[in-house]
């Protein structure tokens, strides 16, 4: 064979050592080497159709009939392509011979191990392998798309949000779930690999400027929800019951992103007159703005001159705002949050006495607050207030902080900003509870094993976000089956029109 060897270059050709390493040896030398074909570049193919289902089959594993079935049904109703990609597992302590080179043959139809471009920027990497048992799946996959969105398959369903420049809108990175049963060795890795597996899928659609996303997580029965409609094995296709919690990306009240809101909870198509959700869950309410503890001398100067340093003005806006949504029907619940408190940090400082622009609100808020705290009890100042600008505020509830508020089995208490035994709150870091959790706070979504963080409703650009960002308008949605999915603002639309 003709190559060049690596200790005296001589050109060959050279005598084959080891055909099966591809090992040669040098005809001039005798040093052996390594030499492989260089491989092209994968290029993704692209694929017609503008909705798309894609879940993962396991080898080894038989098909989960009753959410096939679902999946087959969603397909019909919603002219979607099915797509089922295969991942290879190798069970050692199965007594089956070769019990990893099979698929269930259901699924034969369906299957693709090639990388598709499903529709402008959204990749499906089917072609990267990946561990059936990873306790992080997308760990080292996150640049594999390019500027893309990438989907990948396996068993568990997992999200991450890849940082972008500010304004845009963070690419995602995200598994699929399983169509199979769960079979994995009788070993540790085997164990947590049944443990987390889902049957689930990711749905993919395009309007035409951009792509939406969001999973499909089942029951036992192989039912699930999507949106307004429930899909089961019976074919029998009917609307949801009432969604029981929608929780919101964080609200930053006077600086929230109008068409956003429009989109989530204003406009008649909106997903709150869609899903009637029965609780709506709140993060960073009061933005506080107008006298955060984190503005510089130059920042308070330019806040007025903009007129836009008035707390009370702050405060009535956010009232008004938490009115507008209270007026849906909905239990509003706040979860106790960092942005909230700044009032206090606004309080507790004395020089802001001396404020002579807001010193009514200031000397108010403080008075009340002693007074309470004389009467045995403590006063939120934000509740104080939104109770007095609000009279008709009896459908809100705000949580007091780690004070619990579970639905389902779902914790939707914890803002995520406060970590584990005082750390720094971090997704993954959350995962360590053990619990199902909702959170916020870092205005990055994400999903990981229990734990699902919610983006923002807020600008895009807040002033304190520089460099990169892996900010989205994302909002968490939980159906009546418990099942919770992410759902992104895109364009101020939040799916493709029905």
């Amino acid at each position: 064979m003709q190559l060049n060897c690596p200790n005296c270059n001589d050109a060959g050709p050279h005598g084959v050592h080891s055909a099966a390493a591809q090992r040669y040896m040098c005809k001039a030398c005798g040093r052996t080497f390594r030499a492989r074909a260089a491989q092209a570049a994968t290029v993704a193919k692209p694929v017609d159709g503008n909705r798309f289902v894609i879940t993962c089959a396991v080898s080894g594993s038989p098909v989960h009939a009753p959410f096939l079935k679902s999946l087959q049904q969603y397909c019909r109703e919603n002219g979607a392509r099915l797509i089922v990609v295969p991942v290879a597992y190798r069970n050692p302590t199965s007594n089956l011979e070769k019990p990893h080179e099979w698929f269930a043959p259901e699924l034969a139809r369906y299957m693709a191990a090639d990388r598709l471009e499903l529709c402008p920027g959204v990749l499906l990497l089917a072609d990267v392998p990946t561990q059936p048992t990873a306790v992080r799946p997308l760990s080292g996959l996150h640049t594999m798309s390019g500027d893309s969105h990438g989907i990948f398959a396996h068993p568990k369903i997992a999200l991450e949000s890849v940082p972008v420049a500010i304004g845009r809108a963070a690419k995602l990175v995200m598994t699929t779930g399983a169509v199979t049963e769960p079979v994995y060795s009788k070993s540790k890795a085997g164990k947590k690999g049944e443990f987390h597996q889902v049957q689930g899928a990711v749905v993919v659609e395009w309007d035409g400027r951009a792509a939406h996303f969001r999973h499909l997580n089942a029951g036992k029965d192989g039912s699930f929800c999507d949106l307004d409609r429930k899909y089961s094995a019976s074919n029998a296709k009917r609307a949801c019951h009432r969604a029981r919690v929608l929780a919101l990306g964080d609200l930053h009240g006077v600086r929230h992103d109008p068409e956003v809101l429009e989109a989530t909870v204003f406009a008649a198509d909106s997903m709150v007159n869609t899903l009637q959700p029965e609780t709506i869950v709140l993060h960073d309410v009061l933005d506080f703005q107008s006298a955060s503890h984190h503005n510089d001398y130059f920042e308070r100067f330019k806040l007025r001159r903009a007129g836009n340093d008035d707390v009370y003005g702050e405060l009535r806006a956010t009232a008004d705002l938490l009115g507008r949504i209270a007026a849906t029907g909905a239990e509003v619940v706040l979860a106790g949050s960092n942005h909230n408190e700044h009032i206090y940090r606004w309080l507790e400082n004395h020089h802001n006495a001396q404020d002579v622009h807001n010193a009514i609100v200031y000397h108010e808020t403080k008075l009340e607050m002693l007074r309470a705290l004389a009467a045995g009890r403590e006063l939120d100042p934000l509740e104080y207030w939104v109770r007095k600008l609000l009279p008709d505020s009896g459908n809100i509830r705000f949580l007091r902080r780690d004070e619990s508020f579970i639905v389902d089995g779902v914790e939707y208490g914890q803002h995520g900003d406060k970590g584990i035994n005082g750390a720094r709150g971090s997704l993954h870091g959350m995962t360590k509870a053990g619990a199902k959790l909702v959170i916020g706070h870092s205005h990055t979504p994400g999903i990981a094993d229990g734990v699902y963080q919610v983006g923002t409703s807020s600008q895009m650009a807040m002033g304190y976000n520089t460099g990169l960002s892996g900010w989205r308008h994302t909002h968490c949605v939980q159906y009546a089956s418990g099942k919770r999915t992410l759902i992104h603002i895109v364009n101020g639309k939040w799916r493709v029109a029905a």
